[in-house]
C-alpha cells in the first residue's frame, strides 16, 4: 500500500477543513511526494512550517517530521490542494504566530527556543491554523515510509505466511 492509498484509506468520507485539501489530493490521485505547482509559503513561512512540524513530532530515537519529510508534504496540499479561501487562515495564523514571537522574544517562531516554541503553539492550539498543520504534519509523518517503519511495533506483514498450492490436476488447494 502507498501513501495515496493509505491517506485514502483513513480519510474516509467525512473531513473537516483540517483534511479537505489532503482529501481532495487522494481522490484525485496526487502524487503526494511531487513538488508543489504554486508557491505560496515564503523562505520565513517555511521555517515557521518546518518548526511547527518538528515540535509536533519531534525528533527523538526515532526520526522527527523534518527528517520525514512532512514540511514539503504539508506545503504541497496546501499550496496545490487548499483553495485560496482554506489556505487563507492558516497562513495568516503562521504569520500571526511568528508575529507574536517577535513581540515577546525578539525573534521569529523558527529561531526560539524548544520551550519558548512549546508556549507559543500552546496558546494557538485551538487554531484554524494549528488544526490542519498538526493534521497535515501526523498524517504526512505516519504515511511516509520512514515515519510508518521507524515507530515500535512496525510490522510490514502482520500474521504468519501459509503457503497454500493450487493443483490444477485435482482441483484442489493444499
Amino acid at each position: 500500500m502507498n501513501r495515496r492509498e493509505l491517506l485514502r484509506a483513513a480519510i474516509g468520507g467525512g473531513t473537516g477543513l483540517a483534511l479537505v485539501g489532503l482529501h481532495r489530493a487522494c481522490l484525485a490521485g496526487a502524487n503526494l511526494d511531487a513538488i508543489p505547482d504554486q508557491t505560496v509559503l515564503d523562505a520565513d513561512l517555511r521555517r515557521v512550517l518546518s518548526a511547527i512540524a518538528e515540535c509536533i513530532i519531534p525528533e527523538t530515537d526515532t526520526p522527527g517530521a523534518i527528517t520525514a519529510g512532512v514540511p514539503q508534504f504539508a506545503e504541497l496540499i496546501l499550496s496545490d490542494w487548499y483553495t485560496p479561501e482554506e489556505r487563507q487562515p492558516v497562513l495568516d495564523g503562521m504569520l500571526a504566530l511568528d508575529d507574536a514571537c517577535f513581540e515577546k522574544h525578539g525573534r521569529g517562531f523558527a529561531a526560539c527556543s524548544a520551550d519558548e516554541q512549546a508556549v507559543a503553539l500552546g496558546a494557538v492550539q485551538d487554531s484554524e491554523m494549528f488544526k490542519v498543520l498538526k493534521s497535515l504534519v501526523v498524517n504526512g509523518y505516519f504515511t511516509s515510509e520512514l515515519g510508518a517503519t521507524s515507530q515500535p511495533g512496525y510490522d510490514p506483514m502482520p500474521g504468519v505466511y501459509k503457503e497454500v498450492v493450487y493443483d490444477a490436476t485435482t482441483g484442489r488447494w493444499s
